[in-house]
């Protein structure tokens, strides 16, 4: 009985600290860069193209590779054509 009552209650200590952690996660603020690439894609002239990340030295980051150890395709656009590459 006392070890029934024992996992009782560190079942519920657990949980009331996972709940905690998930409040004050929930109300940290996004990234600022974040809000950044939201307002790029909802800007029109882009047609859902978002820039892509950059590197520290300000130039454009390599497309990243997929599972196959291959480059992922470009991004497409909202009507599914490939985005524009980066301006160089």
């Amino acid at each position: 009985m006392r070890l029934r009552t024992a996992i009782v209650v560190a079942s519920a200590a657990i949980m009331g600290s996972g709940l905690i952690a998930a409040g004050s996660a929930a109300a940290t603020p996004a990234a600022p860069g974040l809000h950044v690439q939201l307002d790029q894609q909802a800007d029109p002239s882009n047609n859902g193209c978002v820039p892509p990340p950059l590197g520290a030295d300000g130039k454009p980051l390599p497309p990243p590779l997929g599972p196959d150890g291959r480059p992922l395709p470009p991004p497409s656009d909202l009507n599914g054509q490939p985005c524009p590459p980066p301006p160089a």
